[in-house]
C-alpha cells in the first residue's frame, strides 16, 4: 500500500502545526504551507516534511501553490484548509481592506486550493475545510467579520460536497469552539473579551484536540464520511 500524501495550510502554528504532527505519526507524507520560511525550515528538520512557503491573501502566491499542486507526479490523497486570518471588529469599523483581505484567506483561498486538488485526486481523496462556530453563533458583533467568511466557506463546501461525491472524494468540515491557539494573541482589542470568555470556559480545547478529531475523520471506513463536526469544550454551550 502506497503512502498517502496530504498538503496542510497554516501549519506553522495552532491547530496546522498539531495536525502535521499527528499526520506524520500517522505514517502521511506531509507538505506543509506557509509564509514563515524560518519556521517552514525548522518543520523540514523537526518533522520530515515537505514545505511551501506561500501567502494565501495574494493571488500570484495562490496561483504558484496551485501550480506546483498540480505538477506534482503524486496526487494529494488528503487537503486540509486550516489557514485563517481573524478580525475582532464591528462590521461599521472594518476597513474594505481589511474585509477582503479577510475574504481572501479564509474563502478565496481554500476554494481556489480545492479547485487545484481535485481534478488529480484519487478516488478516496478526502477535502477537509476548517470553519469555526462563530459561522452560526457569534458571541458579539466584533466576531462578524470572521464569522460571516467561515459561514460563506460551509455553503461552498457544501457545494464541493455534492461536486465530489460521485468521485468518490470524501468532503468534511471541522467547526471548532475556543480554542487556545496564537490567532487571539494577534487581535488588537480582544484582551478583555478573552478574559471573559475565560471566565464562563475555563479551559479551552489545544491544537492537539482538533488534530485527533482530523485524524478520526480521515480513519473512518471507505463506506462512511463525516460531513460535519463541531468540536467544543466541555463547558462551552455553544
Amino acid at each position: 500500500m502506497r503512502q498517502r500524501h496530504a498538503l496542510i495550510t497554516g501549519a506553522t502554528s495552532g491547530i496546522g502545526l498539531a495536525s502535521a504532527k499527528k499526520l506524520r505519526e500517522a505514517g502521511y507524507h506531509v507538505v506543509a504551507v506557509g509564509r514563515d520560511a524560518e519556521r517552514l525550515r525548522v518543520l523540514e528538520v523537526e518533522l520530515g516534511v515537505v514545505t511551501r512557503v506561500a501567502d494565501l491573501a495574494q493571488p500570484e502566491s495562490r496561483r504558484e501553490l496551485g501550480d506546483w499542486i498540480a505538477a506534482r507526479q503524486v496526487p494529494l490523497d488528503v487537503l486540509v484548509n486550516n489557514a485563517a486570518e481573524c478580525v475582532y471588529e464591528s462590521p461599521l469599523t472594518l476597513e474594505p481592506a481589511r474585509m477582503s483581505r479577510l475574504f481572501e484567506v479564509n474563502v478565496v483561498a481554500p476554494i481556489e486550493l480545492a479547485r487545484a486538488v481535485a481534478p488529480h485526486m484519487p478516488h478516496g481523496g478526502h477535502i477537509v475545510q476548517l470553519s469555526s462556530v462563530t459561522a452560526k453563533h457569534l458571541a458579539n458583533a466584533k466576531f462578524a467579520p470572521y464569522g460571516t467568511t467561515k459561514a460563506a466557506l460551509e455553503h461552498l463546501t457544501e457545494a464541493l460536497r455534492l461536486e465530489l461525491h460521485p468521485r468518490g472524494i470524501g468532503v468534511s468540515t471541522l467547526v471548532p469552539g475556543l480554542v487556545d491557539t496564537p490567532i487571539y494573541d494577534k487581535l488588537p482589542n480582544f484582551e478583555s473579551t478573552r478574559a471573559k470568555l475565560h471566565q464562563h470556559v475555563e479551559v479551552w480545547l489545544e491544537p492537539e484536540d482538533v488534530a485527533d478529531v482530523l485524524l478520526w475523520v480521515l480513519s473512518r471506513p471507505p463506506h462512511l464520511v463525516i460531513g460535519e463536526v463541531t468540536i467544543l469544550p466541555r463547558s462551552q454551550a455553544r
